[in-house]
């Protein structure tokens, strides 16, 4: 992802049923691009299982969600 100027982002995953799966991303980031990467795992680092799956991005007042398919 890219960011246009140093603001307070946040980068979640979830099923499909919307439960939170793993916060990769909650705080102060700088600009400019940005890579993460999501080791497939939840919040307690057991690992998940291959599936679909949401991650939804914020930034001030952008807000976007893309399905993305997880597969081992």
């Amino acid at each position: 992802y890219t960011l246009p100027e140093t603001g307070k982002i946040t980068l979640k995953v979830y099923d499909m049923l919307g439960r939170r799966v793993k916060t990769l991303i909650d705080g102060l980031e700088g600009a400019g691009f940005k890579s993460i990467r999501w080791n497939a795992t939840d919040e307690f680092n057991r690992p998940v299982g291959s599936g679909i799956y949401l991650y939804q991005i914020r930034a001030g007042n952008f807000i976007q969600s893309h399905k993305m398919l997880l597969i081992k």
